[in-house]
């Protein structure tokens, strides 16, 4: 069980100080206030992203089968991922709740002549 001493709660009231008995706030006290709040905005902010951080790195799988090589979006819905599984890539179509197999494309063995020697080749 975590124990949290009692003056630390205290720290999580804020700090409203009085500048006359007409109850009204002071310059100070109002920017205390205001730099307490963004404090613990900040604070919160900073915790989610931790928590965020930490659960999306336990879910990543490395050193798998399967690697995603590049994805390209279409549209707001759907998009092409190229896939390689096993030395082998496919081309998927994703949608919103269908995923289509495209082409199985196979890994170029040589490299394609480039335009000048199919253009001198060719005259």
């Amino acid at each position: 069980m975590l124990r949290i001493p009692m003056y630390c709660l205290l720290l999580l009231l804020p700090a409203t100080a009085c500048a006359d008995d007409k109850n009204t706030f002071s310059m100070g006290s109002a920017l205390l206030q205001t730099a307490w709040a963004l404090l613990v905005v900040v604070g919160l902010i900073l915790a989610i992203y931790g928590l965020a951080r930490k659960r999306l790195l336990f879910t990543k799988a490395t050193g798998g089968v399967i690697r995603i090589v590049e994805i390209r979006a279409l549209n707001p819905r759907s998009s092409l991922a190229l896939v390689e599984v096993r030395g082998r890539e496919f081309l998927l179509g994703v949608g919103t709740s269908n995923i289509h197999l495209i082409a199985e494309l196979s890994p170029e063995k040589e490299p394609l002549p480039e335009f000048e020697t199919l253009l001198k080749e060719a005259q």
